[in-house]
C-alpha cells in the first residue's frame, strides 16, 4: 500500500489515505502507520465500508496485538466480545442496540485501571447528518507549553483514578461494579513517542495523591482549564465508514451523544487495545 498522511488544520490529527482494512496490512505499512500515531495521536480512515467484525480486529490489532473485551459485558457485539457496541438505536422489546452514550465528558479511557488502554479504536456504521461528534484534546503539548515552574511542581506527583467518580446508570443499576481506585502519575511518559503528558481527566481522576481536598482541587482545576483551551482541541465529525484510533496516552476526548437527537442514528464498533503499567 502507499499512504499519504494528511494532519489536521485544527492542529491534532492526520487522516490517512491509500489504506484498505478489509485487506491485510504488510509490514511496511504497518510501521507507517504507528510512526504516525506516534506523531499525530489521532488517526482517521474515511472510506472503511462494509468492514466485518474480523477486519476490526485486524484494523486494531496493526497498532498492537493486545485487545481486551469492556467491563460492560451487556453491550459487547452479539458474536465477537471484543467489540463494545456503541448505538442510540433500540430493538424489538425496548433493548438498546449498544450503549448509547459512552462518555459525554472528558476522559482517557481505561485510566482506572492498573494497566490502561494504549489505544481506542471505533469503527462508525451510521451516523447522523449532524451530531454525535468526538472532541479531543492534546495533553502532550498541553504539558509542553506548560510554564517550567508548574512542570516542576507536578514531577513525581501521583492521581487516583476510579470509574465510578461521575455517577452512571450502569453503575447505580449494579449492573457493573467499578474496579477499586488506582494511582498513576500525573505527568505520564508516553511508552510510543517518549514524550511526556499530562495525565489526569476530569471524568475519573478523583484526587492528587499527597494533597489536602482543598489543594488538590485547585491543582485539577488550573490544569483542567489549561488543558481545555481551544488551541489544543479538535472536534471529529464523523461519517459513515470511518475509522479513528487514538492515544490514550497522549490524549483525552469526549463525545457527545448524551445530547444527540434520538431520532438521528448513530452506531459505532469500538475495540480498546491494551497497554501495560509502563510509563
Amino acid at each position: 500500500m502507499t499512504i499519504t498522511i494528511i494532519p489536521s488544520e485544527q492542529g491534532l490529527g492526520a487522516e490517512v489515505k491509500g489504506v484498505d482494512f478489509s485487506q491485510p496490512i504488510d509490514d511496511a505499512t504497518q510501521a507507517e502507520l504507528i510512526n504516525a500515531f506516534s506523531d499525530h495521536h489521532v488517526l482517521s480512515f474515511r472510506g472503511q465500508d462494509g468492514l466485518s467484525t474480523d477486519h476490526v480486529l485486524a484494523a486494531s490489532r496493526v497498532f498492537d496485538e493486545r485487545l481486551e473485551a469492556h467491563a460492560f459485558t451487556h453491550f459487547h457485539h452479539p458474536d465477537e466480545p471484543l467489540i463494545m457496541v456503541l448505538s442510540n438505536r433500540v430493538e424489538g422489546g425496548g433493548k438498546p442496540k449498544g450503549m448509547r452514550d459512552a462518555g459525554t465528558f472528558w476522559h482517557s479511557d481505561v485510566a482506572y485501571k492498573p494497566k490502561p488502554a494504549k489505544a481506542t479504536m471505533l469503527y462508525s456504521l451510521e451516523v447522523p447528518h449532524k451530531g454525535g461528534d468526538t472532541l479531543f484534546c492534546n495533553l502532550t503539548r498541553a504539558y509542553e507549553d506548560l510554564s517550567a515552574d508548574m512542570k516542576d511542581r507536578l514531577e513525581g506527583l501521583k492521581a487516583w483514578h476510579y470509574y465510578a467518580k461521575l455517577k452512571r446508570d450502569v453503575f447505580e443499576s449494579g449492573k457493573v461494579t467499578a474496579p477499586p481506585e488506582c494511582l498513576h502519575p500525573v505527568v505520564r511518559t508516553n511508552p510510543i513517542s517518549g514524550r511526556k503528558a499530562i495525565y489526569i481527566t476530569p471524568a475519573y481522576t478523583t484526587r492528587i495523591d499527597g494533597l489536602s481536598t482543598t489543594d488538590s482541587d485547585a491543582l485539577m482545576e488550573e490544569i483542567f482549564e489549561h488543558c481545555l483551551q481551544q488551541k489544543y482541541r479538535m472536534d471529529y465529525k464523523w461519517r459513515a465508514g470511518d475509522i479513528v484510533v487514538w492515544d490514550n496516552a497522549a490524549v483525552m476526548h469526549s463525545a457527545t451523544t448524551k445530547d444527540l437527537d434520538p431520532t438521528k442514528y448513530r452506531t459505532i464498533w469500538r475495540t480498546i487495545i491494551s497497554g501495560d503499567d509502563t510509563f
